[in-house]
């Protein structure tokens, strides 16, 4: 049985209402929300989301480059000094139920590269932001979280660039750390090859994997993929690295980053990139080779 006139009627009114609702939520979220302002016109300006973990982490996301950058605090942050904690200023934070830094870092990563074969992690997402929405732990707006999400789809692990702060040098490792770690060969020096209009990349090679021979065949992999055109790149040398690493990891001095994020899915790097600065580093990028690392085929 069809529905009446009058039911039509109001079914239409209604259905009205919630159209011009839904788009006068739209327009006042535009013109209140700078977050939703820079997303949808894609502007210049840094994206900050601060994420209170212990140590907290300030992510800086630029839309026209879709390039992030993670700033780890240096001083704790409490309830009472979350909004001096960092040096700029942040558009919106989230409180996640995982306090330690860097198991939420690791989580964040893993979800980066896994939700589009385990649709069970996009539900799990979309819960977790409802109950911390619910439960005060972030003020991020439904509207301001459908744009981040759309922003999120397009991005993996190596688009974050991450920041540790600068802490007091390392003693040396023991002697038994040494040990550990076989010589490849004599590290071998190589001028950069600075023609043509980019400045090309320059790295070093350094072998943490207890593999003898790897950071030479790194560098020769590298070198062809450069002779070929595919990279920019040039590896100033090569060595050991002090120690044994379970993981292999990229230490960027230059800002680069998009073409770091190239030499990282060059060699299979998953992991994220650090962000360091240091007057006294002789190369752009540094490469250090862990146990998990395999030549790309």
């Amino acid at each position: 049985m069809e529905p009446s006139y009058k039911t039509r009627k109001v079914i239409g009114r209604l259905l009205l209402l919630v159209m011009l609702g839904c788009l006068a939520g739209s327009f006042w979220s535009h013109h209140t929300s700078a977050l939703i302002r820079n997303l949808a016109a894609h502007t210049d300006g840094p994206i900050r989301i601060a994420v209170f973990t212990q140590p907290a982490m300030l992510i800086s996301y630029t839309p026209t480059t879709h390039k992030a950058h993670a700033t780890i605090a240096s001083k704790p942050c409490s309830s009472e000094n979350r909004k001096t904690c960092f040096s700029e200023k942040y558009d919106v934070f989230f409180i996640p139920l995982t306090e330690d830094q860097t198991s939420f870092w690791v989580q964040f990563g893993d979800a980066l590269e896994q939700w589009r074969f385990t649709p069970k992690s996009v539900w799990n997402y979309i819960r977790a932001y409802v109950n911390a929405l619910v439960q005060k732990r972030t003020n991020i707006r439904p509207s301001e979280f459908l744009l981040l999400s759309k922003e999120l789809i397009e991005l993996t692990r190596t688009d974050f660039a991450i920041k540790y702060p600068v802490v007091a040098k390392k003693k040396k490792s023991s002697k038994a750390q040494d040990e550990k770690v076989q010589a490849d060969s004599k590290p071998e020096v190589i001028l950069p090859n600075t023609a043509g209009d980019e400045q090309p990349l320059v790295v070093e090679v350094l072998n943490a994997s207890g593999k003898k021979g790897l950071a030479l065949r790194v560098t020769q992999y590298l070198r062809e993929q450069n002779t070929k055109g595919l990279l920019r790149i040039d590896v100033l040398q090569y060595d050991n690295y002090p120690s044994i690493q379970d993981q292999s990891f990229i230490v960027d001095y230059s800002g680069k980053q998009v073409q770091v994020s190239q030499t990282s899915q060059a060699l299979g790097i998953r992991g994220e990139i650090r962000s360091e600065t240091s007057t006294t580093a002789i190369c752009d990028t540094r490469i250090v080779l862990g146990k998990d690392f395999k030549m790309p085929l």
